[in-house]
């Protein structure tokens, strides 16, 4: 049997390298047929689970672009801030994310933008879905074939029709591609855009997969009752995606900003908690290297360091993470990790690597979704108010 999630996060530096190649210029003019029509002062970024994630990684990034912008979970967009007049308008630029194209919050958050004339730029893995017909133009991520985005391997009446993604797997590349689709969107903001810094990305990728100490951690914490991520900065929603991925194999993870963790999480965390810190030099570096000793002197727990050089401070474990250009963009290095530890540590404990809760009930569950997720009702008609 193949095993569709390992092999998907293996796929990622190939697909990226051919995402930047075929995409850089076609999302560079896509931009300008926008600014064309709408001076864009102002962007909301918005989507479910972990495209939000990516969101959030991705939102520094068009800020360095002098533009003002804020990454914000669809029902939040949809339901509360549209009202806001300040906030909206056509000089905002509206960019839904949902890799499947069906989520129905983020089809409500188009027709909230569209009540308020913004500018509508979708990025989705399926060109023949709602939410990109509904856009003003579309990024296409194409990290899957379209032909199996049609299907799905559960066999369930409710829970086959489920369907969006390539593999029923807690996903890996098709978040790395949202998240170059964002950052190759932001840089071609610029007059002059410069993608050398993303161009060198897969090669870094490549380098991080392969570095077998991820799979011995994972193999040697698999045991935990729970495991932490914590970041800030660009890298917040790769923690946040840390702990989604736990908990798409039914196991315990938590994220916290890096100073909230001392004021919150730092009270659940015990001896031998694998603590994982994505800290790339300067802020979260120097944070981490006060907090990281104490929790391996004091508590007995275990920081597991992703950094791009040694830590010289106390610490259990260190992943190298070789990327040296700018924070903004670090943040698809930085993600890398989170899905392979999960697997690793799903795959220790002998779950099921090819499908949501690691095998465990999962037809009852996605069945559920169906329900909550694809069944929600959604709002069509946006007034001013």
């Amino acid at each position: 049997m193949i095993d569709h999630m390992l092999q998907e996060i293996h796929e990622q530096p190939a697909f990226l390298r051919e995402l930047i190649n075929t995409n850089k210029e076609k999302i560079y003019e896509t931009i300008n047929r926008i600014r064309k029509r709408n001076s864009i002062k102002r962007i909301i970024l918005t989507g479910c689970g972990d495209s939000l994630c990516a969101a959030l990684t991705s939102e520094y990034a068009f800020n360095t672009k002098n533009l003002s912008t804020m990454a914000l979970p669809p029902m939040e967009f949809s339901g509360y801030k549209y009202k806001f007049y300040d906030l909206l308008d056509d000089e905002t630029l509206l960019v839904p994310i949902s890799v499947s194209g069906r989520t129905p919050r983020v089809v409500e958050s188009i027709h909230a933008a569209k009540s308020k004339n913004c500018s509508v730029l979708a990025i989705t893995n399926n060109p023949d879905s709602q939410v990109a017909e509904m856009s003003d133009e579309f990024i296409y991520a194409k990290s899957s074939q379209i032909d199996s985005l049609k299907s799905s391997s559960y066999e369930g009446e409710v829970s086959s029709k489920y369907v969006g993604y390539e593999h029923d797997i807690p996903q890996t590349k098709s978040y790395t591609a949202v998240q170059m689709a964002l950052l190759l969107l932001a840089e071609s903001f610029e007059k002059n855009p410069d993608y050398s810094e993303l161009e060198i990305i897969p090669d870094i990728i490549e380098k991080i997969i392969g570095n077998p100490l991820i799979k011995e951690l994972g193999t040697c914490h698999s045991s935990a009752s729970r495991h932490i991520y914590s970041a800030s900065g660009p890298n917040y929603g790769n923690a946040l995606f840390g702990e989604f991925k736990m908990y798409e194999f039914s196991l315990v993870g938590f994220s916290k900003e890096i100073e909230e963790y001392c004021h919150t999480a730092y009270f659940i965390t015990e001896e031998n908690t694998p603590v994982v810190f994505i800290a790339p030099q300067d802020i979260s570096y120097q944070r981490t290297s006060e907090i990281a000793p104490v929790l391996k002197k004091i508590i007995g727990a275990v920081p597991i360091i992703l950094s791009e050089v040694q830590p010289d401070f106390d610490y259990s474990e260190w992943i190298e993470v070789p990327y040296f250009g700018s924070e903004e963009n670090s943040v698809i290095p930085y993600g890398v990790f989170a899905p392979l530890f999960a697997y690793w540590v799903a795959k220790e404990r002998g779950l099921n690597t090819n499908t949501f809760r690691g095998g465990v009930e999962q037809e009852k569950y996605v069945e559920g979704s169906y329900y909550t997720i694809r069944q929600s009702k959604i709002k069509k008609e946006y007034k001013d108010q």
